[in-house]
């Protein structure tokens, strides 16, 4: 065949020998051969291969590219062996294989024998060519599978005994999903797979064959040919595909006797042969039409029927398609209907043509014949001229072609530059680029042409000698002198020019410091249009210069316009901000400004100059008119005198002229003034009585100075740092005071004076001052150790409860106090735990533990169920203790337990597989010195502040690449093998390998399963984008030692300036994760009860005498008295807005509620004068010494719509309502409390567009409510919030009818009641002696006697937690400073000069150990009450007792939200409103166990007594025992009474 292009198919036909069944019947031959051609003889008639189909009584010929005839015995001449058969087809079908072409062989029929050979064949020649060229490497893959009931089955993979799908890929074309590509080296393996995957096909034995295949088979070789050409350095590749497809033969039920299973199967071979004969009847057509006469082009493409039959679908690239092919039909010598079907069928194929292509790159392809071209054209005679040498050769298309030898060099070389082109990679060609773009540049600079932006330079403007050059050439002017000479001057010139008038020396432009400076020379024509012409003169950006006489440049400055147009924004902005009080003192005689460019040199000042401050006095402070060319602004200019003058020739100006007015107003403040500002709502005018710009003064002060120290920031040349960091803080102290004028402002507009009393002073600190404050911030912030105890001993009760609830239940799960510390340490969990994704998500995440950055306190959770330590936040501790009383609340109620989980509050769910059991510490100083390091570091246990084991960490500095700026622009780095001790400079990029082994210490009795890992976070500081967490591999102690746990990775960070602080001053924490076992928390939980065991201090032994000491008497509880407890209060907020009416009264307005969860709108009218009525009630009575309202604020208006969405408005500000002076206060008889108030309302101070409309049908307006009522025994007044809704209507709108009640669920009010929860807290002491106060571990709680001896961890923890972080720091950078002085070279000192400085050393060194740093005395910690009878005197108790007396509380106050209507009872009940006078009072009673009402019934306690009936006098009657109060009440009946106390208390047994 072809080495490309089209070709047929190649059919062979075979004819196999009698089998044993036809000798047995007697049957003849029918076949005869000769040459190509094959005979077929009709049966004798009446013999029994006589078939009554067989129509044809002729004998039939057909020719095919080879007949073989291996029907007749061995020795035969004409015999056809296996070995004949693969000479023919096989060698060839290798040959096409290995020129890259796909190739295929069909056998139809029973014929194996070429496919071992070919296979044989294939690897001999694998290892031929391997041997005679290093540079070529085959792989082989093969692939079998077999077509069984039009499913596809893979015979090399047993796991794949489905279906598999057949799919097409648009370039690949069809191909089997999943299918296995197994890799073979040798013949044997290949066998092996085949006889394997034949024993996998389906076969069964019919009439015709013993061994029927029952399936189609393709055996599939990918040959993979890779070469590398040493001359191109490029690598080729070649793959080709081979495939061996054994076809089943179709079958007549009648003939082999199928049934059944062997039915279907013979029918779905039939069918996909048939299709293939349509694939291949179509293919033959279409092959025919191709080559027939030229009328048949018009007609449609034949459809081929691909798709049919899964066979045919994946055959296609062998029918017709990318592929050589070749097909074997092995024939039946006496089967006369059989064997004639198989030659129709071979004579049809035969006329099929492939379109097979080598399956290569392109691009090496190309390169391949290109390099055979220039192979054939080096081949000529070097004697012989090449223009008389000529070559004749054969093109591709066929035609001869003859050319001289010189034109196939020149062909040659042109092939050669093509090739060196497609050789080329992609850096190659962009270094390629920078050299010309390097080149093209140099030119351009030997002229004095840049083509960058932002450069200090001239360009032309729009006229030059050359007009398409104008506009177009920029010329740098760069740092130092500038020369201008003449084109053909012989003189050096970085710019040179053409034309008259241009000297050889023209003039120069000096730069020095970004200032240019113009120097002619004597007699050259150098014209700068900015002033009057001098031999020197300094630039200004814009101005024009002419050179010689054609010649006209544009000077440009970029840095100079920026800072002028920054400088004129920042003016600008500041006169707006200040613009409200300017009017007040507009009527003031003031001087004229400084002009706006006073900073500006006077060296600079010109003409051009003049005019603008002449402008800018005239019209503001404007940054456009800044940028104005000159040009405009001399026009403008010209018209500003034009009507000046004409209003000095004015003798009566017309004082209505508006013109007029704007100048009179110029004269007088010397200043612009616009006539509209009066109308400003905001402006000072409008109250003249509080005027006075007096309290803006200082703050415009302050406001001119910072930025005046912003301008010359940004001017100066000091460290570019530390100007970052004062200028953000001075940006921040200027909005500070723009913001509090913007708040005078608007409270003088309001009618406000309360805030003008305020000081407001900003200070302006230096970027050292910053860092000194940040520093001191931090190291504050790193001792609380104190609020930390104060945290433990608050808390210790609620540890209490939740272990003996966990007792009680059985959870095996134990809980108490530790220190998490912050940062990466604050919540540390293990990277390879099965769980470690879920800490975001769920009940699984604690972000109040997992976001601090302090130390903080936290509880540790000892699970001996799961054997797993973790730990909780405070906050998810309340959670699940909360969690944990719903269950013992209904632990005797199985129908309400069974909605709670039995597990869940008591543990992680999931738990973690790995424990965090401790971590060793690092610094990080040698790092940022550019050390490497190699420390033996201990292990702390963070639960027990001991060390537990050490590990060994290298960290070896790998190379340094300093930035651009340290090293001229070059990128060379410093490597490990001489690294430069010092600091790593800002900028630069630092590698170094972090080792971690030799770890020891870690029991294999206590852990089951070790590993260990570091976080991204603690190299370069809390501010890395996304945290990186790199673990070590888990190491198994029962199986492997210690010794095998190790960890290994090189780190590569860019050391920033944060980074670079943190590597200074950081610690990096190795964090090691265990599966820990049983026996490992029992022992902490021992640990944990012996730590809090009081030892007595050891007595003195001075004294020789024994001390009698008294008897150590047991230690007493503390009076509750002792203790400063926690208060709640429930308060009940009425509001009532009341409208003035006709008679002269406020009258109630309406409140219209749509529900029981809705609290109503205000029915409001346009016009008329408000009071808000305000009315509280408590039910703590003197419990909650209330005593006044001391303010009541009302703003924040917002719309909310008829699909309830809140719309926000311009009026967000809160205005003070004035208080009347008569507030009601009255604490009753009965215990309750009450305190009520009226404010003035006038909704027009709001200036809200909502409040000045009629409010639309179905919208409301929102308002917030602010009042403060002062409480004596709170330091500060008590802050209340809500929101109300109100509706704004017409003023004659009449008020909704009380009819609509009746008729729908609306209900009309008088007021609205919101519900508060007052918290009132105790500060946490500030003195130590006072600590014990707050101790609630001695606090008793239900079923503590199950406890035994244990209590909590008290403040223990914390000094634990203290002693851990000094000593694992102290143990760190002791290491640290070992590695820094090991790097230190000793220097040298003369033994004479030790001698005389020894004593100065010694108190030198004295002095410096006996100096203290920190705190002067250290804080001691304890919560025992100090012992009056050893240093406090009775009076200082008697002090203590009256300072507790007058501690002043903190207040938190809450809205509780609306429940719904269902009430579980509701009715009358008489209750006693006074005990002395005896007087009961008929109410109306609703409860709610969703709401918690003026009667608060947490904790209650009801009591039904006949002996207090007696005592009170009322039958029927109960007594409720609250928080706060008491109470009586007394039902109608029995019944009533017997269904009110059960509705109070669900627990209690009816008698």
């Amino acid at each position: 065949m072809a080495e490309a292009g089209d070709g047929n198919i190649k059919v062979v036909v075979r004819c196999r020998p009698l089998n044993s069944r036809e000798l047995a019947r007697g049957a003849k031959p029918l076949i005869r051969m000769q040459g190509n051609q094959t005979f077929i003889d009709p049966p004798e008639s009446g013999s029994a291969q006589d078939s009554k189909r067989a129509t044809e009584r002729k004998t039939m010929a057909f020719s095919f590219d080879k007949s073989y005839w291996s029907a007749g015995p061995r020795d035969e001449p004409g015999y056809c062996s296996q070995q004949t058969l693969y000479d023919d087809l096989g060698k060839e079908l290798l040959d096409h294989g290995f020129s890259g072409f796909n190739a295929c062989i069909l056998a139809y029929g029973p014929d194996k024998g070429i496919i071992p050979l070919t296979c044989q064949e294939l690897f001999d020649r694998v290892d031929s060519k391997r041997a005679a060229d290093p540079n070529v490497s085959f792989t082989v893959e093969v692939s079998y599978i077999e077509i069984y009931n039009e499913k596809v089955r893979d015979l090399l993979n047993p796991k794949n005994t489905g279906n598999l799908r057949v799919r097409e890929h648009p370039s690949l074309g069809p191909y089997v999903e999943d299918l296995s590509k197994l890799v073979v080296s040798s013949y044997d393996e290949m066998m092996t797979l085949m006889d394997e995957g034949n024993k996998a096909r389906t076969v069964a034995a019919t009439n015709m064959n013993e061994t029927s295949s029952r399936s189609h088979a393709v055996f599939t070789l990918l040959l993979t040919m890779k070469r590398h050409d040493v001359d191109t350095n490029m690598d080729t590749e070649k793959v080709s595909r081979i495939s061996l497809v054994d076809l089943a033969g179709s079958e007549r039920a009648n003939s082999t006797g199928a049934t059944g299973q062997r039915l279907k199967e013979g029918a779905n071979i039939n069918k996909s042969l048939t299709t293939l004969g349509k694939v291949i009847s179509s293919l033959a057509l279409a092959s025919q039409a191709d080559h027939g006469k030229k009328g048949k082009k018009g007609k449609a493409e034949e459809f081929v029927p691909y798709r049919d039959s899964v066979l045919t679908w994946l055959l296609k690239d062998s029918l017709g398609g990318n592929s050589k092919t070749a097909m074997i039909a092995a024939i039946a010598p006496a089967d006369y209907e059989e064997t004639l079907s198989t030659l129709r069928y071979a004579d049809q194929a035969k006329k099929i043509r492939n379109k097979a292509v080598v399956n290569e790159d392109p691009n090496a392809k190309l390169v391949r014949e290109l390099k055979e071209e220039l192979e054939m054209l080096r081949a000529f005679d070097p004697t012989v001229p090449p223009e008389k040498q000529k070559v004749t050769y054969q093109t591709k298309d066929g035609r001869i072609k003859t050319v001289t030898k010189a034109e196939l060099q020149e062909q040659m070389e042109t092939n050669e530059k093509l090739m060196q082109g497609l050789n080329e990679t992609w850096e190659q060609k962009m270094q390629r680029t920078q050299e010309v773009q390097k080149e093209r540049e140099k030119a351009l600079e030997e002229l004095g042409i840049t083509v960058e932006k932002n450069l200090v330079g001239v360009h032309t403007p729009k006229r030059n000698e050359d007009p398409l050059m104008s506009e177009c050439l920029i010329y740098q002017i760069k740092p130092g002198r500038t020369m201008i000479g003449r084109l053909d001057s012989e003189k050096p010139a970085a710019i040179r020019l053409s034309g008259d008038n241009i000297l050889e020396e023209h003039c120069y432009f000096e730069n020095t410091e970004g200032k240019v400076v113009i120097q002619s020379m004597p007699e050259s024509v150098t014209v700068c249009l900015a002033g009057l012409t001098r031999p020197s003169y300094k630039l200004r950006s814009g101005f024009r210069i002419i050179l010689g006489e054609n010649h006209v440049f544009r000077f440009n400055n970029p840095e100079e316009v920026r800072k002028q147009r920054d400088r004129a924004t920042m003016k600008s902005s500041m006169q707006q901000s200040i613009s409200a009080s300017d009017l007040d003192a507009a009527g003031e005689v003031s001087t004229r400004p400084d002009s706006p460019t006073s900073s500006t040199d006077q060296a600079d000042v010109d003409w051009n100059f003049a005019k603008r401050e002449a402008a800018f006095a005239r019209l503001g402070l404007d940054p456009t008119l800044d940028n104005l060319p000159d040009d405009d602004l001399n026009k403008l200019y010209e018209k500003i005198t034009k009507v000046k003058t004409m209003r000095d020739h004015n003798s009566k100006p017309r004082p209505e002229s508006r013109m007029s007015l704007a100048d009179d107003v110029w004269s007088e403040t010397g200043r612009p003034f616009s006539s509209d500002a009066t109308t400003d709502d905001t402006s000072v005018d409008a109250a003249p009585s509080h005027g006075s710009p007096a309290v803006e003064d200082p703050l415009k002060d302050v406001q001119t100075q910072l930025e005046q120290r912003l301008q010359d920031m940004t001017e100066s040349s000091t460290e570019a740092e530390d100007l970052m960091v004062e200028k953000e803080h001075m940006h921040h102290q200027l909005r500070m005071v723009r913001a509090q004028m913007m708040r005078l402002i608007d409270a003088r507009a309001r009618g406000e004076t309360d805030l003008e009393s305020m000081q407001f002073e900003p200070v302006i600190y230096s970027a050292k001052q910053l860092r000194l404050i940040r520093k001191v911030l931090d190291k504050w912030r790193a001792h609380r150790s104190f609020s930390m105890a104060e945290t433990v001993l608050s808390n210790a009760v609620m540890i209490k409860e939740a272990n003996i609830i966990s007792r009680e239940l059985g959870k095996e799960v134990s809980y108490n106090f530790m220190v998490s510390s912050g940062g990466s340490l604050a919540a540390p969990s293990s990277s390879v735990d099965t769980i470690a994704g879920l800490d975001q998500f769920g009940d699984v995440t604690d972000r109040a533990l997992a976001s601090a950055t302090q130390p903080s306190v936290a509880v540790k959770i000892l699970d001996k169920r799961h054997d797993a330590i973790y730990v909780w936040s405070l906050d998810r501790m309340q959670q699940q203790l909360q969690r944990m009383r719903n269950l013992t609340t209904y632990i005797d109620r199985p129908s309400y337990t069974r909605h709670f989980s039995s597990d869940e509050p008591f543990y992680d769910s999931p738990p973690p597989e790995y424990s965090f059991i401790g971590n060793a510490l690092i610094s990080l100083a040698p790092l940022s010195r550019r050390l490497s390091s190699t420390t033996t570091v201990p292990i702390f246990c963070r639960y027990t502040a001991e060390a537990i084991g050490s590990c060994r960490v290298d960290i070896k500095i790998v190379n340094v690449t300093l930035p651009a700026k340290y090293l001229g622009g070059s990128t060379s780095s410093t490597r490990s093998s001489s690294p430069a001790p010092g600091a790593v400079p800002s900028g630069s990029k630092l590698s170094f390998f972090l080792t971690i082994d030799s770890v020891k210490g870690l029991s294999s009795h206590d852990f089951s399963a070790l590993h260990l890992q570091v976080r991204l976070s603690s190299f370069v500081g809390p501010s890395v984008p996304s945290e990186e967490v790199f673990p070590s591999s888990t190491l198994n102690t029962d199986t492997a030692s210690l010794s095998e746990l190790k960890f290994r990775r090189s780190f590569s960070i860019v050391a920033s300036s944060k980074v670079l602080n943190h590597l200074r001053q950081g610690y990096a924490p190795v964090e090691f994760f265990a599966t820990v076992k049983p026996t490992y928390i029992e022992r902490l939980e021992r640990w944990d009860e012996l730590r809090e065991v009081k030892q007595l201090p050891p007595s003195s032994t001075n004294n020789s005498t024994p001390e009698v000491r008294p008897a150590v008497l047991p230690p007493m509880r503390r009076s509750e008295n002792d203790f400063v407890v926690e208060q709640s209060h429930d308060v009940v907020a009425w509001l009532q807005i009341s409208e003035l009416g006709p008679d002269g009264q406020y009258v109630p307005v309406p409140v219209v509620s749509q529900n029981s969860l809705d609290p109503g709108a205000f029915f409001l009218h346009q016009g008329l004068q408000r009071r808000v009525v305000l009315s509280l009630s408590s039910d703590s009575g003197q419990q909650l010494p209330w005593s006044e309202f001391t303010k009541m604020r009302l703003g924040n208006v917002r719309l909310l719509d008829l699909k309830g969405r809140v719309h926000d408005s311009t009026s967000k500000a809160m205005a003070t309502l004035p208080l009347l002076k008569e507030q009601t206060l009255e604490f009753k008889p009965d215990g309750t409390g009450a305190l009520s108030t009226e404010a003035l309302w006038d909704s027009s101070i709001h200036d809200s567009l909502l409040l000045n409309r009629v409010t639309a049908a179905n919208h409301r307006i929102l308002l917030q409510l602010n009042w403060s009522i002062a409480v004596e025994t709170c330091g500060e007044p008590v802050a209340f919030n809500m929101d109300f809704a109100i509706t704004m209507q017409t003023r004659d709108a009449s008020p909704p009818s009380k009819l609509l009640t009746f008729f729908g669920s609306n209900k009309i009010l008088s007021k609205t009641s919101t519900l508060f929860s007052v918290r009132l807290s105790p500060p946490l002491t500030r003195s130590p002696k006072d600590l014990w106060r707050l101790d609630t571990s001695e606090k008793y709680v239900r079923g503590e006697e199950t406890l035994g001896v244990w209590k909590p961890r008290g403040i223990s923890v914390v000094e634990d937690y203290s002693r851990l972080i000094t000593t694992e720091r102290r143990a760190a950078d002791v290491q640290a400073i070992r590695v820094i002085l090991a790097t230190m070279p000793p220097r040298p000192m003369p033994s004479d000069t030790i001698a005389w400085r020894a004593d100065e050393l010694v108190k030198k060194s004295l002095d410096l150990w006996q100096k203290q740093f920190g705190h002067r005395g250290e804080i001691i910690l304890s919560q025992d009450p100090t012992d009056p009878s050893e240093s406090v005197p009775s009076t200082r108790l008697l002090t203590d007792v009256e300072s507790l007396d007058g501690l002043k509380l903190i207040s938190e106050t809450k809205l509780i939200p609306r429940s719904s209507d269902s009430a579980s009872k509701k009715g009358h009940l008489l209750i006693l409103s006074d005990a002395v006078q005896n007087v009961w009072e008929r109410r109306w009673f609703v409860l709610d166990a969703n709401e918690l009402g003026v009667v608060s019934l947490i904790g209650v306690n009801v009591e039904n007594d006949p002996n207090k009936e007696l005592l009170l006098g009322k039958p029927f009657s109960f007594t409720l025992f609250t928080a706060s109060n008491s109470h009586a009440l007394a039902a109608p009946n029995q019944k009533e009474l017997q269904s009110w106390t059960s509705k109070l208390d669900p627990t209690r047994l009816t008698s």
